[in-house]
């Protein structure tokens, strides 16, 4: 590489139009190798017919780069591979875009920036990085543009090979809004330049780490990932450096959390808006249950990677105040929990409130059927004599409501049924 040229990886989130449904086991020894038996030659049409695939990219790593079986087999690599697959274009080899669950993909593609007319139009080195900023995420944004739509050409076309499992959102807009990181990529040969080391330097200067700059001139560390601005020596190729994966894992792991807040926050709004739209116990509940699932995810799988990547990882995220992040999620899973408590509290209060009319009317009813029951019965007794024979006198209680009006009786019950709700109010409120 030149002295007026830099080499660069952007690194961005974009949307995945292919994803996974809630709760499905990525992991299970039937997932991965019914991933892996995809075949990506041919697929059938409704007639039962061979038809050969019309591929605009490159299908890479299709169910991960881990044995489904045996796990902990090498020091050296991760034991699995979160990555649903990897896909590239066909003529570019430095695009890569990481397939992951929810709808996330991670793209990371390389390009060279020419920095001879920029040196000239920028006085000194900390403009010269801020003009660099831009353009990278600008070259960036244009490279993801340019392949985004034969990305999803590609997965339309795959998403009928694979299991049920999988869910095709059908978007084909590409979503960069938001972020694209930038890693500087330098060998030994750029380091002995001056003018490269005080780009180095001042492309670190705002980092969490500014002093990463000076260990990787030394030659004491290779790579420095704290914050946005990343710098790395001697990486491989585009999807194969080991640091690089770690940042694009710690990307994934980051945008789902924040896209599990940002449902969050939406649910908890649509939950305490005026006008209620759907119905909010089945969406704050469906958000509460994913968010669990990706906070549940991640200290799942972080178990196996091997640990140099999982310190990195680590002091990328905590870099990055990660926890603060999953903790704010705890926080609004907790007003979700509460909301759906108190729709759960008014489910059982409506619930009491049929159970009381139900035994009202049913107490009125009975009370009701009870005094006609006793008009109809004593009126037969005093005219029929014969159905007390066996008595020595006729019945005075009998005898005392056979003369009382029918009207006066069904008043009489209407109130004895009164009386009893009052006295039931009286006794639950208590």
């Amino acid at each position: 590489m030149s002295n007026s040229q830099l080499t660069f990886r952007g690194i961005a989130p974009i949307h995945s139009p292919l994803s996974l449904y809630l709760g499905v086991d990525q992991f299970s020894p039937t997932f991965i190798s019914s991933l892996k038996s995809v075949n990506l030659e041919f697929s059938t049409d409704d007639n039962g017919n061979q038809v050969e695939m019309n591929w605009q990219g490159k299908v890479l790593h299709l169910g991960g780069q881990q044995n489904e079986v045996i796990q902990y087999q090498s020091t050296d690599d991760n034991s699995k591979d979160i990555r649903l697959m990897c896909w590239s274009p066909s003529k570019d080899p430095n695009v890569m875009f990481h397939v992951f669950a929810n709808h996330i993909a991670i793209a990371e593609v390389e390009f060279t920036v020419d920095i001879t007319a920029l040196s000239t139009s920028t006085g000194s080195v900390d403009s010269l990085i801020k003009v660099l900023e831009s353009r990278v995420q600008n070259i960036a944004k244009e490279q993801i543009t340019l392949h985004y739509e034969d990305f999803c050409k590609d997965l339309k076309q795959l998403h009928p090979q694979l299991s049920k499992d999988f869910v095709f959102s059908g978007e084909s807009s590409a979503d960069i809004g938001t972020w694209i990181a930038r890693t500087l990529i330098l060998n030994n040969d750029d380091i002995q330049q001056e003018s490269t080391a005080k780009i180095l330097t001042s492309w670190l200067k705002n980092t969490s780490r500014p002093q990463d700059a000076a260990d990787i001139i030394s030659g004491h560390k290779n790579y420095s990932m704290t914050w946005l601005n990343y710098a790395v020596k001697n990486a491989k190729a585009v999807g194969e450096d080991s640091n690089i994966q770690i940042m694009v894992l710690a990307q994934y792991y980051y945008v789902a959390q924040e896209h599990c807040n940002s449902a969050l926050r939406g649910s908890i709004e649509a939950a305490y808006a005026r006008v209620k739209k759907h119905k909010i116990d089945k969406v704050l509940a469906n958000t509460r249950t994913a968010c669990r699932l990706n906070q549940i995810a991640f200290y799942e799988n972080i178990k196996f990677l091997n640990r140099p990547n999982r310190a990195l990882l680590e002091n990328i995220l905590n870099g990055w105040q990660f926890e603060q992040l999953v903790e704010n999620s705890d926080r609004m899973i907790e007003i979700c929990n509460a909301r759906l408590q108190e729709e759960d509290n008014k489910k059982r209060e409506r619930s009491t409130i049929m159970t009381d009319f139900l035994l009202v009317a049913l107490s009125f009813f009975a009370v009701f059927e009870l005094s006609l029951y006793l008009t109809e019965f004593s009126r037969e007794m005093m005219s029929r004599p014969a159905l007390d024979y066996n008595d020595s006198k006729s019945s005075y209680f009998l005898g005392l409501i056979a003369e009382i009006d029918a009207d006066i009786m069904f008043s009489f019950g209407f109130g004895l049924t009164l009386l009893l709700i009052i006295v039931y109010r009286y006794i639950k409120r208590n």
